[in-house]
Protein backbone atom coordinates (compact mmCIF):
# COMPACT_ATOMS: atom_id res chain seq x y z
CA UNK A 1 0.00 0.00 0.00
CA UNK A 2 2.96 2.34 0.98
CA UNK A 3 4.50 1.78 -2.58
CA UNK A 4 1.17 2.30 -4.35
CA UNK A 5 1.15 5.45 -2.29
CA UNK A 6 4.17 6.95 -3.49
CA UNK A 7 4.12 5.59 -6.51
CA UNK A 8 0.61 7.61 -6.80
CA UNK A 9 2.40 10.57 -5.77
CA UNK A 10 5.64 10.46 -7.87
CA UNK A 11 7.09 12.56 -10.82
CA UNK A 12 7.98 11.19 -13.87
CA UNK A 13 11.45 11.17 -12.73
CA UNK A 14 10.31 9.03 -10.01
CA UNK A 15 10.87 12.29 -7.47
CA UNK A 16 8.86 12.13 -4.45
CA UNK A 17 6.08 14.59 -4.15
CA UNK A 18 3.73 15.68 -1.90
CA UNK A 19 -0.28 15.66 -2.18
CA UNK A 20 -0.43 18.95 -3.47
CA UNK A 21 1.75 17.79 -6.42
CA UNK A 22 5.03 20.21 -5.30
CA UNK A 23 8.26 18.24 -6.13
CA UNK A 24 10.24 20.16 -3.67
CA UNK A 25 9.66 17.41 -0.92
CA UNK A 26 12.78 17.13 1.93
CA UNK A 27 13.37 13.53 3.57
CA UNK A 28 11.89 15.02 6.41
CA UNK A 29 8.44 15.97 4.58
CA UNK A 30 8.40 12.35 3.48
CA UNK A 31 8.27 10.99 7.05
CA UNK A 32 5.82 13.43 8.11
CA UNK A 33 3.14 12.41 5.64
CA UNK A 34 3.79 9.22 5.04
CA UNK A 35 3.73 7.92 8.72
CA UNK A 36 2.21 4.42 8.58
CA UNK A 37 1.78 1.55 11.18
CA UNK A 38 4.74 1.08 12.16
CA UNK A 39 4.15 -3.17 13.13
CA UNK A 40 3.73 -3.23 9.15
CA UNK A 41 6.47 -0.48 8.08
CA UNK A 42 8.65 -1.10 5.31
CA UNK A 43 11.37 1.17 3.84
CA UNK A 44 10.82 2.31 0.56
CA UNK A 45 14.07 2.62 -1.50
CA UNK A 46 13.85 6.11 -3.21
CA UNK A 47 16.03 8.62 -3.59
CA UNK A 48 14.70 10.38 -0.82
CA UNK A 49 13.96 8.00 1.73
CA UNK A 50 17.02 7.38 3.78
CA UNK A 51 18.26 3.67 3.90
CA UNK A 52 17.57 2.17 7.15
CA UNK A 53 18.28 -0.84 8.57
CA UNK A 54 16.09 -3.60 9.09
CA UNK A 55 14.66 -4.60 12.27
CA UNK A 56 16.38 -7.68 13.53
CA UNK A 57 13.70 -8.13 16.24
CA UNK A 58 12.14 -11.31 14.61
CA UNK A 59 14.70 -14.26 15.57
CA UNK A 60 14.37 -17.26 17.82
CA UNK A 61 14.74 -16.87 21.62
CA UNK A 62 18.10 -17.47 22.72
CA UNK A 63 18.46 -21.21 23.79
CA UNK A 64 21.28 -23.34 25.13
CA UNK A 65 22.35 -25.12 22.19
CA UNK A 66 23.16 -21.64 20.80
CA UNK A 67 24.07 -20.36 24.02
CA UNK A 68 27.53 -22.78 24.12
CA UNK A 69 28.87 -21.86 20.86
CA UNK A 70 29.72 -18.60 22.52
CA UNK A 71 32.27 -21.29 24.75
CA UNK A 72 35.58 -22.88 23.92
CA UNK A 73 35.00 -25.70 21.93
CA UNK A 74 35.55 -28.75 24.01
CA UNK A 75 37.02 -31.95 22.73
CA UNK A 76 38.44 -35.04 23.92
CA UNK A 77 42.04 -34.21 23.29
CA UNK A 78 41.35 -30.78 24.41
CA UNK A 79 39.01 -29.93 27.05
CA UNK A 80 37.56 -27.30 27.15
CA UNK A 81 38.57 -26.83 31.69
CA UNK A 82 38.23 -23.23 32.40
CA UNK A 83 34.75 -22.81 30.05
CA UNK A 84 35.61 -19.06 29.19
CA UNK A 85 33.55 -16.97 26.62
CA UNK A 86 35.04 -16.65 23.06
CA UNK A 87 32.67 -14.45 21.72
CA UNK A 88 32.76 -10.42 22.46
CA UNK A 89 29.70 -9.31 24.89
CA UNK A 90 27.95 -7.40 20.98
CA UNK A 91 27.70 -11.00 19.61
CA UNK A 92 25.85 -12.57 23.25
CA UNK A 93 23.81 -9.16 23.26
CA UNK A 94 22.80 -9.08 19.79
CA UNK A 95 22.00 -12.53 19.86
CA UNK A 96 19.55 -11.34 23.26
CA UNK A 97 18.27 -7.95 21.66
CA UNK A 98 16.97 -10.06 18.21
CA UNK A 99 14.97 -12.52 20.06
CA UNK A 100 15.35 -12.47 23.52
CA UNK A 101 16.23 -15.67 25.82
CA UNK A 102 15.08 -18.84 26.55
CA UNK A 103 13.24 -19.93 30.26
CA UNK A 104 15.94 -22.15 31.40
CA UNK A 105 18.74 -19.99 30.25
CA UNK A 106 17.18 -17.14 31.50
CA UNK A 107 19.08 -17.61 35.34
CA UNK A 108 22.77 -17.53 33.65
CA UNK A 109 22.20 -15.32 30.85
CA UNK A 110 21.01 -12.28 33.17
CA UNK A 111 23.86 -12.58 35.28
CA UNK A 112 26.35 -11.50 32.56
CA UNK A 113 23.86 -8.65 31.82
CA UNK A 114 23.32 -7.72 34.74
CA UNK A 115 27.35 -7.62 35.57
CA UNK A 116 27.20 -10.27 37.92
CA UNK A 117 29.54 -12.63 35.71
CA UNK A 118 32.31 -10.85 33.76
CA UNK A 119 32.11 -11.81 30.03
CA UNK A 120 35.64 -13.71 30.21
CA UNK A 121 35.12 -15.22 33.76
CA UNK A 122 36.11 -19.05 33.49
CA UNK A 123 33.57 -21.64 35.57
CA UNK A 124 35.88 -21.41 38.61
CA UNK A 125 35.61 -17.87 38.77
CA UNK A 126 32.24 -17.58 38.54
CA UNK A 127 31.52 -20.05 41.56
CA UNK A 128 33.84 -18.15 43.40
CA UNK A 129 31.73 -15.00 42.42
CA UNK A 130 28.52 -17.07 43.48
CA UNK A 131 29.96 -17.88 46.77
CA UNK A 132 31.68 -14.63 47.54
CA UNK A 133 28.40 -13.01 46.56
CA UNK A 134 26.38 -15.15 48.30
CA UNK A 135 28.33 -15.20 51.79
CA UNK A 136 28.81 -10.91 51.59
CA UNK A 137 24.61 -11.13 50.97
CA UNK A 138 24.11 -13.36 54.73
CA UNK A 139 26.37 -10.78 56.47
CA UNK A 140 24.59 -7.32 55.20
CA UNK A 141 21.45 -8.81 55.86
CA UNK A 142 22.23 -10.42 59.74
CA UNK A 143 23.44 -6.60 60.45
CA UNK A 144 20.27 -5.47 60.79
CA UNK A 145 18.61 -8.76 61.35
CA UNK A 146 20.53 -9.03 64.52
CA UNK A 147 20.57 -5.03 65.67
CA UNK A 148 17.64 -4.75 67.90
CA UNK A 149 18.56 -0.73 68.51
CA UNK A 150 18.38 -0.30 64.97
CA UNK A 151 15.36 -1.84 64.89
CA UNK A 152 13.78 0.30 67.02
CA UNK A 153 14.86 3.64 65.44
CA UNK A 154 12.26 6.08 63.66
CA UNK A 155 13.83 5.37 60.17
CA UNK A 156 13.88 1.54 60.31
CA UNK A 157 10.44 1.18 61.65
CA UNK A 158 9.01 3.46 58.98
CA UNK A 159 10.82 1.85 56.23
CA UNK A 160 10.09 -1.73 57.43
CA UNK A 161 6.29 -0.56 57.24
CA UNK A 162 6.64 0.77 54.10
CA UNK A 163 7.83 -2.08 52.04
CA UNK A 164 5.11 -4.34 53.83
CA UNK A 165 2.95 -2.31 52.01
CA UNK A 166 4.04 -2.33 48.75
CA UNK A 167 5.41 -6.28 48.91
CA UNK A 168 1.79 -7.09 50.31
CA UNK A 169 0.49 -5.35 47.49
CA UNK A 170 2.96 -6.44 44.41
CA UNK A 171 1.86 -9.17 41.65
CA UNK A 172 -0.72 -10.89 44.13
CA UNK A 173 -2.44 -12.81 41.56
CA UNK A 174 0.82 -14.72 40.89
CA UNK A 175 0.67 -18.22 42.15
CA UNK A 176 4.46 -17.26 43.53
CA UNK A 177 3.01 -14.59 45.43
CA UNK A 178 -0.43 -16.02 46.39
CA UNK A 179 -0.89 -16.23 50.29
CA UNK A 180 -0.26 -18.84 52.77
CA UNK A 181 -1.73 -19.48 55.89
CA UNK A 182 0.71 -20.50 57.31
CA UNK A 183 2.78 -17.59 57.21
CA UNK A 184 0.13 -15.17 59.28
CA UNK A 185 -3.06 -16.42 58.39
CA UNK A 186 -5.67 -16.08 55.33
CA UNK A 187 -6.48 -12.54 53.29
CA UNK A 188 -9.47 -12.19 54.91
CA UNK A 189 -8.18 -12.44 58.63
CA UNK A 190 -5.54 -10.19 57.66
CA UNK A 191 -7.41 -7.72 55.39
CA UNK A 192 -9.82 -7.30 58.62
CA UNK A 193 -7.39 -7.15 60.72
CA UNK A 194 -4.53 -5.09 58.96
CA UNK A 195 -5.87 -3.78 56.08
CA UNK A 196 -3.68 -5.93 54.17
CA UNK A 197 -3.74 -9.28 52.56
CA UNK A 198 -1.70 -13.00 54.29
CA UNK A 199 2.12 -13.57 53.10
CA UNK A 200 3.86 -15.86 51.78
CA UNK A 201 7.39 -17.54 51.81
CA UNK A 202 8.29 -15.66 48.60
CA UNK A 203 7.18 -12.38 50.06
CA UNK A 204 8.72 -12.74 53.22
CA UNK A 205 11.66 -13.19 51.36
CA UNK A 206 11.35 -9.95 49.44
CA UNK A 207 10.81 -8.09 52.16
CA UNK A 208 14.14 -9.27 53.61
CA UNK A 209 15.61 -8.66 50.35
CA UNK A 210 14.48 -4.89 49.88
CA UNK A 211 15.52 -4.22 53.62
CA UNK A 212 18.93 -5.41 53.02
CA UNK A 213 19.06 -3.00 50.21
CA UNK A 214 17.25 0.12 52.00
CA UNK A 215 20.78 -0.73 54.46
CA UNK A 216 22.86 -1.37 52.17
CA UNK A 217 21.78 1.58 49.51
CA UNK A 218 21.21 3.85 52.43
CA UNK A 219 23.97 6.24 51.93
CA UNK A 220 23.02 6.93 48.22
CA UNK A 221 19.23 6.48 48.45
CA UNK A 222 17.63 3.51 49.96
CA UNK A 223 14.29 1.91 49.49
CA UNK A 224 11.59 4.14 47.62
CA UNK A 225 8.13 3.06 46.86
CA UNK A 226 8.06 1.52 43.55
CA UNK A 227 10.98 -0.93 43.77
CA UNK A 228 9.45 -3.49 44.80
CA UNK A 229 7.64 -3.70 41.23
CA UNK A 230 11.45 -4.03 40.01
CA UNK A 231 12.08 -6.88 42.60
CA UNK A 232 9.38 -9.49 41.47
CA UNK A 233 10.24 -10.34 38.26
CA UNK A 234 13.78 -10.91 38.85
CA UNK A 235 13.29 -12.73 42.48
CA UNK A 236 10.42 -14.80 40.22
CA UNK A 237 13.95 -15.96 37.89
CA UNK A 238 15.88 -17.30 40.97
CA UNK A 239 14.16 -17.38 43.78
CA UNK A 240 17.05 -16.81 45.65
CA UNK A 241 17.71 -14.40 48.61
CA UNK A 242 21.49 -13.73 47.73
CA UNK A 243 21.42 -14.07 43.77
CA UNK A 244 17.97 -11.85 43.62
CA UNK A 245 19.68 -9.21 45.79
CA UNK A 246 22.54 -8.77 43.72
CA UNK A 247 20.77 -8.76 40.36
CA UNK A 248 18.37 -6.54 41.91
CA UNK A 249 21.46 -3.91 43.12
CA UNK A 250 22.76 -4.09 39.90
CA UNK A 251 19.28 -3.07 38.02
CA UNK A 252 19.06 -0.15 40.60
CA UNK A 253 22.48 1.39 39.94
CA UNK A 254 21.11 2.16 36.49
CA UNK A 255 17.47 2.73 37.36
CA UNK A 256 18.49 4.98 40.62
CA UNK A 257 17.77 8.41 38.82
CA UNK A 258 13.93 6.93 38.67
CA UNK A 259 13.46 7.82 42.42
CA UNK A 260 15.51 10.46 43.21
CA UNK A 261 13.19 12.42 45.71
CA UNK A 262 14.04 15.77 43.61
CA UNK A 263 12.31 14.06 40.30
CA UNK A 264 15.37 14.95 38.36
CA UNK A 265 15.64 11.91 36.48
CA UNK A 266 12.47 11.31 35.67
CA UNK A 267 12.15 14.81 34.37
CA UNK A 268 15.10 14.03 32.24
CA UNK A 269 13.25 11.21 30.89
CA UNK A 270 10.51 12.72 30.16
CA UNK A 271 12.16 16.13 28.42
CA UNK A 272 14.15 13.78 26.48
CA UNK A 273 10.92 12.10 25.39
CA UNK A 274 9.02 15.27 24.68
CA UNK A 275 12.21 15.86 22.14
CA UNK A 276 12.14 12.25 20.52
CA UNK A 277 8.50 12.70 19.72
CA UNK A 278 8.86 16.14 18.19
CA UNK A 279 12.02 14.45 15.82
CA UNK A 280 9.76 11.60 15.32
CA UNK A 281 6.54 12.83 14.59
CA UNK A 282 6.00 16.68 14.65
CA UNK A 283 2.27 16.64 14.13
CA UNK A 284 1.73 14.55 17.09
CA UNK A 285 3.98 16.90 19.17
CA UNK A 286 2.07 20.11 18.49
CA UNK A 287 -0.91 17.89 18.80
CA UNK A 288 0.46 17.49 22.71
CA UNK A 289 1.08 21.01 22.79
CA UNK A 290 -2.25 22.07 22.06
CA UNK A 291 -3.52 19.75 24.43
CA UNK A 292 -1.02 20.70 27.12
CA UNK A 293 0.26 17.13 27.64
CA UNK A 294 3.77 17.66 26.18
CA UNK A 295 5.35 17.36 29.10
CA UNK A 296 4.59 13.45 28.36
CA UNK A 297 3.42 12.73 32.29
CA UNK A 298 1.25 10.52 30.32
CA UNK A 299 4.78 8.35 29.95
CA UNK A 300 5.54 8.70 33.61
CA UNK A 301 4.31 5.43 34.61
CA UNK A 302 6.03 3.69 31.22
CA UNK A 303 8.96 5.01 32.06
CA UNK A 304 9.10 4.94 35.89
CA UNK A 305 9.02 1.15 36.11
CA UNK A 306 10.02 0.14 32.57
CA UNK A 307 6.52 -1.06 31.30
CA UNK A 308 5.64 -3.50 34.29
CA UNK A 309 2.04 -2.94 34.87
CA UNK A 310 1.80 -2.29 30.81
CA UNK A 311 2.64 -5.96 29.89
CA UNK A 312 2.03 -9.59 30.89
CA UNK A 313 4.62 -10.84 33.59
CA UNK A 314 6.66 -13.22 31.50
CA UNK A 315 6.37 -10.11 28.42
CA UNK A 316 8.09 -7.85 31.20
CA UNK A 317 10.98 -10.54 31.57
CA UNK A 318 11.11 -10.33 27.97
CA UNK A 319 11.41 -6.92 27.52
CA UNK A 320 13.96 -6.13 30.57
CA UNK A 321 16.37 -8.53 29.04
CA UNK A 322 16.58 -6.72 25.73
CA UNK A 323 16.82 -3.64 27.68
CA UNK A 324 19.72 -4.97 29.86
CA UNK A 325 21.87 -5.47 26.44
CA UNK A 326 22.04 -1.90 25.75
CA UNK A 327 22.24 -2.92 22.20
CA UNK A 328 21.56 0.01 20.35
CA UNK A 329 21.52 2.29 23.03
CA UNK A 330 21.38 2.13 27.13
CA UNK A 331 18.34 4.27 26.84
CA UNK A 332 16.14 2.19 24.05
CA UNK A 333 13.06 1.82 27.03
CA UNK A 334 12.48 5.35 25.27
CA UNK A 335 11.93 4.02 21.74
CA UNK A 336 9.61 1.61 22.98
CA UNK A 337 7.46 3.99 24.71
CA UNK A 338 8.04 6.45 21.54
CA UNK A 339 7.25 3.38 18.97
CA UNK A 340 3.40 2.89 20.97
CA UNK A 341 2.59 6.24 20.87
CA UNK A 342 3.28 6.13 17.11
CA UNK A 343 0.72 3.35 16.90
CA UNK A 344 -1.51 5.29 18.10
CA UNK A 345 -0.50 8.95 16.89
CA UNK A 346 -4.04 8.86 14.57
CA UNK A 347 -6.06 8.27 17.83
CA UNK A 348 -4.41 10.91 20.22
CA UNK A 349 -4.92 13.54 17.27
CA UNK A 350 -8.19 13.17 15.89
CA UNK A 351 -10.01 12.38 19.01
CA UNK A 352 -7.95 13.39 22.84
CA UNK A 353 -8.51 17.51 23.70
CA UNK A 354 -6.64 17.30 27.38
CA UNK A 355 -4.28 16.27 29.22
CA UNK A 356 -6.37 14.12 31.15
CA UNK A 357 -7.79 12.39 28.28
CA UNK A 358 -4.42 11.53 26.86
CA UNK A 359 -2.91 10.25 30.56
CA UNK A 360 -6.34 8.47 30.68
CA UNK A 361 -6.25 6.67 27.03
CA UNK A 362 -2.51 5.99 27.43
CA UNK A 363 -2.77 4.16 30.45
CA UNK A 364 -5.51 2.14 29.50
CA UNK A 365 -3.41 0.74 27.06
CA UNK A 366 -2.00 -1.37 29.83
CA UNK A 367 -2.33 -5.14 28.80
CA UNK A 368 -3.07 -4.35 24.99
CA UNK A 369 0.00 -3.75 23.56
CA UNK A 370 1.77 -6.14 21.53
CA UNK A 371 5.65 -6.48 22.73
CA UNK A 372 6.80 -7.84 19.91
CA UNK A 373 5.61 -5.41 17.81
CA UNK A 374 6.46 -2.38 20.30
CA UNK A 375 10.01 -4.05 20.22
CA UNK A 376 10.31 -3.82 16.24
CA UNK A 377 8.63 -0.59 16.12
CA UNK A 378 11.00 0.81 18.91
CA UNK A 379 14.09 -0.20 16.60
CA UNK A 380 12.72 1.99 13.51
CA UNK A 381 11.70 4.98 15.66
CA UNK A 382 15.47 4.66 16.66
CA UNK A 383 17.01 4.05 13.07
CA UNK A 384 15.07 6.50 11.88
CA UNK A 385 15.11 9.19 14.59
CA UNK A 386 19.37 8.66 14.40
CA UNK A 387 19.17 9.53 10.58
CA UNK A 388 17.26 12.89 11.14
CA UNK A 389 19.51 13.49 14.00
CA UNK A 390 22.60 12.53 11.86
CA UNK A 391 21.29 14.84 8.80
CA UNK A 392 21.12 17.94 10.91
CA UNK A 393 24.17 17.45 12.48
CA UNK A 394 25.98 16.71 9.44
CA UNK A 395 24.86 20.42 7.91
CA UNK A 396 25.75 21.58 11.82
CA UNK A 397 29.07 20.39 10.98
CA UNK A 398 30.12 21.62 7.92
CA UNK A 399 28.87 24.91 8.94
CA UNK A 400 30.59 25.00 11.59
CA UNK A 401 28.05 24.98 14.24
CA UNK A 402 27.77 22.93 17.48
CA UNK A 403 26.55 19.69 17.18
CA UNK A 404 24.19 20.06 19.75
CA UNK A 405 22.90 22.97 22.01
CA UNK A 406 24.20 22.89 25.33
CA UNK A 407 21.88 24.34 28.35
CA UNK A 408 23.18 28.16 28.28
CA UNK A 409 22.93 30.43 31.54
CA UNK A 410 22.76 33.93 31.69
CA UNK A 411 25.91 34.78 32.40
CA UNK A 412 27.04 35.92 28.96
CA UNK A 413 31.15 34.51 29.14
CA UNK A 414 29.83 31.30 29.82
CA UNK A 415 27.20 31.45 27.28
CA UNK A 416 29.58 31.70 24.96
CA UNK A 417 31.81 28.87 25.80
CA UNK A 418 28.98 26.75 26.15
CA UNK A 419 28.20 27.47 22.69
CA UNK A 420 31.85 27.28 21.17
CA UNK A 421 32.64 23.95 22.66
CA UNK A 422 31.55 22.21 19.86
CA UNK A 423 31.88 18.61 21.10
CA UNK A 424 32.48 18.78 24.65
CA UNK A 425 30.41 17.37 26.97
CA UNK A 426 27.59 19.28 28.90
CA UNK A 427 28.09 19.61 32.91
CA UNK A 428 24.49 20.61 32.86
CA UNK A 429 21.69 18.23 33.94
CA UNK A 430 20.19 17.24 30.60
CA UNK A 431 17.02 18.21 32.57
CA UNK A 432 17.79 21.77 32.07
CA UNK A 433 18.58 21.16 28.28
CA UNK A 434 15.44 23.16 26.27
CA UNK A 435 14.03 21.05 23.36
CA UNK A 436 14.79 20.99 20.08
CA UNK A 437 12.13 22.67 17.54
CA UNK A 438 11.54 22.07 14.05
CA UNK A 439 10.32 25.08 12.00
CA UNK A 440 9.45 24.14 8.99
CA UNK A 441 7.41 26.97 6.90
CA UNK A 442 5.57 26.59 4.07
CA UNK A 443 8.42 28.77 2.29
CA UNK A 444 10.99 26.55 2.66
CA UNK A 445 10.44 25.42 -0.71
CA UNK A 446 10.70 28.94 -2.60
CA UNK A 447 13.50 29.37 -4.39
CA UNK A 448 14.89 27.35 -7.54
CA UNK A 449 12.33 24.69 -7.32
CA UNK A 450 15.30 22.23 -7.56
CA UNK A 451 14.35 18.97 -5.08
CA UNK A 452 16.22 18.83 -1.96
CA UNK A 453 18.88 15.75 -2.24
CA UNK A 454 19.24 13.49 0.80
CA UNK A 455 20.13 15.11 4.44
CA UNK A 456 23.21 12.37 4.32
CA UNK A 457 27.51 12.76 4.57
CA UNK A 458 29.20 14.78 2.68
CA UNK A 459 26.18 14.72 -0.10
CA UNK A 460 24.75 17.80 1.55
CA UNK A 461 25.39 20.82 -1.21
CA UNK A 462 26.53 24.38 -0.29
CA UNK A 463 23.34 25.92 -1.20
CA UNK A 464 21.32 23.79 1.82
CA UNK A 465 24.28 24.49 4.10
CA UNK A 466 23.82 28.58 3.36
CA UNK A 467 20.83 28.25 4.03
CA UNK A 468 21.45 26.74 7.50
CA UNK A 469 20.70 29.79 10.43
CA UNK A 470 22.91 30.43 13.61
CA UNK A 471 21.88 29.26 17.19
CA UNK A 472 19.71 31.54 19.15
CA UNK A 473 20.80 31.90 23.09
CA UNK A 474 18.06 30.77 26.03
CA UNK A 475 17.76 34.90 26.34
CA UNK A 476 16.44 35.05 22.70
CA UNK A 477 19.53 36.83 21.09
CA UNK A 478 20.80 35.38 18.05
CA UNK A 479 24.87 33.86 18.26
CA UNK A 480 26.94 33.07 16.08
CA UNK A 481 29.35 29.72 15.51
CA UNK A 482 32.04 31.34 18.30
CA UNK A 483 29.40 32.28 20.54
CA UNK A 484 29.10 35.98 20.02
CA UNK A 485 25.69 37.36 20.00
CA UNK A 486 24.20 38.49 16.09
CA UNK A 487 22.18 40.77 15.19
CA UNK A 488 18.49 40.02 13.95
CA UNK A 489 19.26 41.32 10.71
CA UNK A 490 22.67 39.79 10.26
CA UNK A 491 21.35 36.02 10.86
CA UNK A 492 18.00 37.00 9.00
CA UNK A 493 17.81 34.12 6.15
CA UNK A 494 16.54 34.38 2.76
CA UNK A 495 13.80 32.40 3.09
CA UNK A 496 13.11 32.39 6.42
CA UNK A 497 13.70 28.77 7.83
CA UNK A 498 15.18 27.55 10.57
CA UNK A 499 17.74 24.18 11.12
CA UNK A 500 16.20 21.96 14.12
CA UNK A 501 18.87 22.33 17.09
CA UNK A 502 19.49 18.79 18.60
CA UNK A 503 19.68 18.59 22.92
CA UNK A 504 22.59 17.28 24.44
CA UNK A 505 20.38 14.91 25.58
CA UNK A 506 19.39 13.61 22.24
CA UNK A 507 22.92 13.68 20.96
CA UNK A 508 24.64 11.44 23.45
CA UNK A 509 21.80 8.89 22.56
CA UNK A 510 23.59 8.34 19.01
CA UNK A 511 27.00 9.48 20.24
CA UNK A 512 27.02 6.78 22.67
CA UNK A 513 25.41 4.29 20.97
CA UNK A 514 27.01 0.77 20.65
CA UNK A 515 25.41 -0.20 17.41
CA UNK A 516 27.96 0.22 14.01
CA UNK A 517 27.14 -0.11 10.45
CA UNK A 518 28.36 -3.39 9.89
CA UNK A 519 25.82 -4.89 12.31
CA UNK A 520 22.99 -3.84 9.95
CA UNK A 521 24.25 -6.37 7.39
CA UNK A 522 25.29 -8.90 9.66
Amino acid sequence: KRESRLAATAGVDGTARSRDGDAHMSVWEEWITENGDLGAFEVVSTSTTANLPRPIRMQPALSAERWFTFFEPSTADQPNTEFRMTADSDTVCRAVFAGGIEEDMRPLVWKYLLSIYPWSSTERERQAIDKEKADEYWILKSKWLNDQELKETPDFIEQTSRIEKDVLRTDRTLPLFATDSGFGGGDEANISEHGLPGSSASLEKMKDILMTFHRYDQGVLGYVQGMSDLLAPIYSVYQDEPTTFWAFTAFMKRMRSHFLRDQSGMQDELSTMAQLVEIANPRLHKHLVQCDADNMFCCYRWLLIWFKREFGFEDVLRLWEVLWTDYLTDRFVLFVALAILQRHADVIIDHLRSPEEVLKYVQDLSDTIDLNDALKGAEMCFYKVRFRVNAVEQIRKSRNLPLFVSSISDDEPAAAAAVKEENEESSSADAEVPLMTFEWEDNQNSGSGEKDPLLKGDETPESDISRTPPLTSSRGSILDSNGKEMSPEDAKLDDGTTLPRISEAVHRIFAESSYNEVNSTV
